[in-house]
């Protein structure tokens, strides 16, 4: 009996033993994973040394830049004909408008009488023989009468306003048949339809010192790219649209360096180089970012600032900006030109 617990209880042990040892090697085999972090996959540029220009794009148009205020210069009165409007063809010699005559003839009629009467003096002074002192007094009263009958005469035909050249009405004062108008008043302006030329107008004058000879690009679409000259200036002023407020126009009058046709569709652009700067550093301006300072509940200063990949860290750095020309912005301060740029 003894032997056979003996048994049963070496066997029990070695059950546990074995146990034992299994639960050992499972827990070694166990495999614990290590959870790594997500790689960020930044859109970079670099920045780089080299030469930026700032420029200024200005609409082109094939138009006559040339015009002239037309007025009675001589003479005011009441209008009498008036045969314009705005955007009205007119040639060379086309009768504008007429002041009424009324006056001017019944001054003619009392001149032409006086002018006769001193005639017939001379003359029958001169029939009768008279003192030639005498004689010389009423030619020279004749002469002062007759010179007050011409010009009067001449001055009928400044009641007339004729078009000095073929052009065209671009813009009628407030004058209408029956108004009155002062001598030297503008009752008109037309363009020279001869003097056609390429210009660009410039509104609230976003160019400084364009001089003749500046230097310009011009491109209209991608079928057409050439380069020209200022040759002209025009300075006017012009009413904005809906408004009563008025802003300066400088029209630039340019010639180009070939021969170009002009497509009767399509915008032409003229473009103007302001500033050349060579050995600057240049980034995308995508790459430039702002950032406002906020002093309690008010605004602070802004500054600008680009991110810079190093060692894979995204690093804020502040920089200072100078030229900006479309996509391309100049650096003054804060980076060396060769730098990797988050964007």
């Amino acid at each position: 009996m003894k032997k056979y617990l003996s048994a049963i209880l070496a066997a029990a042990l070695l059950c546990v033993s074995l146990c034992s040892c299994g639960k050992t090697d499972s827990e070694d085999d166990i495999y614990i994973p290590i959870r790594e972090g997500n790689q960020v996959n930044y859109e970079t540029a670099n920045a780089y040394v080299g030469t930026i220009l700032e420029q200024v794009v200005l609409d082109g148009t094939v138009t006559s830049p040339y015009t002239r205020n037309l007025s009675f210069l001589h003479i005011g009165g009441t209008i009498k004909t008036m045969n314009l409007r705005q955007d009205f063809d007119v040639k060379e010699g086309d009768i504008l408008a007429v002041l009424d005559d009324t006056e001017l003839e019944d001054q003619i009629v009392v001149q032409e009488l006086t002018l006769n009467s001193a005639k017939n003096t001379y003359e029958t002074l001169i029939s009768q023989h008279a003192d030639e002192d005498e004689i010389e007094f009423a030619k020279i009263a004749m002469d002062i009468e007759q010179i007050k009958y011409d010009g009067l005469i001449d001055l009928r035909e400044s009641l007339v306003l004729r078009a000095p050249f073929d052009g065209r009405i671009v813009s009628v004062g407030n004058y209408r048949e029956g108004s009155h108008i002062d001598q030297g008043a503008t009752l008109c302006t037309i363009s020279d339809s001869s003097r056609v030329s390429l210009t660009a107008n410039d509104y609230g004058s976003q160019l400084s010192n364009v001089m003749f000879g500046t230097s310009v690009e011009i491109r209209q679409g991608s079928l057409l790219e050439t380069t020209g000259k200022v040759v002209d200036t025009i300075t006017s002023t012009r009413r904005m649209w809906g408004s009563d407020d008025s802003v300066q126009v400088n029209s630039y009058v340019i010639k180009c360096d070939e021969d170009v046709d002009f497509l009767e569709l399509g915008g032409i652009e003229v473009t103007f180089t302001t500033l050349r700067r060579d050995d600057a550093v240049i980034v995308p301006s995508a790459a430039v970012f702002e950032s406002t300072e906020m002093l309690g509940s008010t605004t602070g200063a802004t500054t600008n600032y680009v991110n810079v990949l190093m060692n894979g860290i995204k690093v804020q750095t502040p920089v200072t900006v100078g030229v900006v020309s479309g996509d391309k912005t100049e650096i003054l301060s804060g980076l060396s030109g060769n730098e990797t740029l988050i964007l």
